[in-house]
């Protein structure tokens, strides 16, 4: 197929003709509206304890979920909730902590040792907790499993709610070694139409010489899409990115879902948020500057400079992409406590914890587990759930590699798939060779669509009404879930 002349379409023609209206990240495959909400604590904890068993050197990355934050963002689908007080964290710890004894008295009864590599605290925000509290966590971890072998501890920040001071107790007092806040965008009119005022003042205020001697990893997360961005808004924002240096950069690409996220309507009270193509001209800024910049693109949105850990991981082909972003280590065997929290382990399993925080008390005040979905992979879904991190992260199959792997002959298996590429081979966005499929650099961008074509539950055939209704299904697979745990 290589031997196909290529045509020259321009980035916005090539935009233009391969734009799908509803875009999947994979940070799972099969993406989670698939699981079988039928997977609950039983089956959860016979799949823990059976891959742990399987896999007992296996290193893991452990996620704690504080599904609280003190003012909502507009753009925001996390699970999270909105409380000034104190009280609501205040009655949650107890339930995260009697979760964590629920799963290390299982571990134990089953002579299991976890082989923590990375603590992860996300939420809602973790800032909310106060420094005893956090300590307190932290030391209840420690007495879990050996945090000797820990190489990454990041706790998500709002730089909204620390100082200087509060990111060293943070490194001194619990160990945390990256930072990961939510910077999202320096416009000050972007910043108001999405309800998140945070200048660039405030972070170049907190991001002291201490603190950033004290970190290894300091990374921003920025959200393309929001209201008012402008491809002039957005050089401005890369040049005060630029000047702060964080070590890492990840972007994400704006889901506009407000039938789960109502506030979500705010955003369009002065106007409609960038479109599609607009979307994609905000991308090319991104990419010119902080290439420029020394930055390198480390995966589909990721970008990292040199001597960020993530460059070294990429090379040793130790990066893959899940629930919590890009991050080092390779495949992220994830297991989590909290609401809403979800696990995955190797190409085995998926479960997710009750989003509702009295599903999730009541479980554990039951003794049970409060999964409510999660699904075991078939030998199809591994092969694919592969094919989807090779994609988006090491932008290539490699046919070797999957035979080696799952002992299949890539040309047979995705015949038809490597057939429906042949429109984006002409394109430039992916050559296929002889041992592989390779995404070029113009390609990089057109990643989630490029992967698109391996997903059997989704693919590009798939009309928008047909995902939105395989959505509406999940929703209502979900209430029935809701209904069985307010029935125990």
């Amino acid at each position: 197929m290589n031997t196909i002349s290529k045509t020259k379409l321009s980035p916005a023609e090539l935009q233009r003709k391969y734009h799908q209206n509803l875009v999947f990240n994979y940070a799972e495959y099969p993406t989670c509206d698939h699981w079988d909400y039928n997977f609950r604590s039983e089956d959860y904890k016979k799949s823990l304890v059976e891959w742990l068993k399987k896999n007992p050197n296996e290193k893991i990355f452990f996620y704690v979920h504080i599904p609280f934050c003190e003012q909502l963002c507009w753009f925001c689908t996390c699970s999270k909730f909105i409380t000034k007080s104190y009280e609501p964290v205040k009655a949650y710890l107890p339930y995260l902590h009697k979760e964590i004894d629920m799963l290390f008295q299982l571990l134990n009864e089953n002579d299991i040792k976890l082989n923590v590599g990375t603590v992860f605290f996300g939420g809602g925000s973790p800032t909310i907790l106060n420094r005893e509290d956090l300590k307190f966590l932290v030391n209840k971890l420690k007495q879990s499993f050996n945090w000797s072998n820990v190489e990454d501890f990041t706790v998500e920040i709002d730089p909204r709610r620390v100082d200087a001071d509060r990111l060293l107790y943070n490194h001194r007092e619990c160990g945390a070694n990256r930072l990961s806040f939510g910077m999202q965008d320096f416009d000050e009119n972007v910043q108001r139409r999405v309800n998140r005022i945070q200048p660039f003042e405030m972070f170049d205020k907190i991001l002291t010489k201490e603190v950033r001697d004290a970190y290894e990893t300091i990374a921003f997360d920025l959200l393309v899409g929001q209201p008012g961005q402008t491809k002039e808004t957005m050089r401005k924002t890369c040049d005060q990115i630029i000047e702060l240096k964080p070590t890492k950069v990840q972007t994400s690409l704006l889901a506009y879902k407000p039938w789960i996220a109502k506030a979500q309507i705010r955003m369009v009270e002065e106007g409609p948020l960038p479109d599609f193509m607009e979307r994609k001209e905000l991308l090319d800024v991104i990419n010119e500057k902080l290439e420029k910049a020394g930055y390198l693109r480390v995966a589909f949105e990721s970008y990292a400079l040199p001597t960020d850990p993530m460059i070294e991981a990429k090379k040793q082909g130790k990066v893959h992409y899940g629930a919590a972003g890009t991050q080092r280590g390779g495949r992220v065997n994830f297991v989590g406590v909290g609401s809403s929290t979800k696990g995955n382990l190797g190409d085995e399993y998926y479960s997710q914890n009750a989003y509702s925080l009295d599903v999730y008390k009541k479980c554990i005040d039951k003794g049970i587990f409060p999964t409510h979905r999660g699904m075991k992979l078939s030998k199809d879904d591994k092969i694919r759930q592969h094919a989807t991190q090779q994609l988006r992260t090491y932008w290539k199959i490699d046919y070797e590699d999957f035979k080696k792997r799952f002992g299949i002959d890539c040309k047979s298996y995705f015949k038809n798939e490597i057939e429906s590429l042949s429109e984006m081979e002409k394109d430039g966005l992916v050559e296929i060779k002889e041992n592989e499929i390779i995404v070029t650099k113009i390609g990089w961008d057109f990643a989630q669509f490029i992967t698109n074509h391996f997903d059997v539950y989704d693919p590009p055939s798939k009309s928008y009404s047909e995902r939105l209704a395989t959505i509406e299904k999940a929703k209502q697979a979900q209430a029935k879930s809701i209904e069985y745990f307010k029935s125990l």
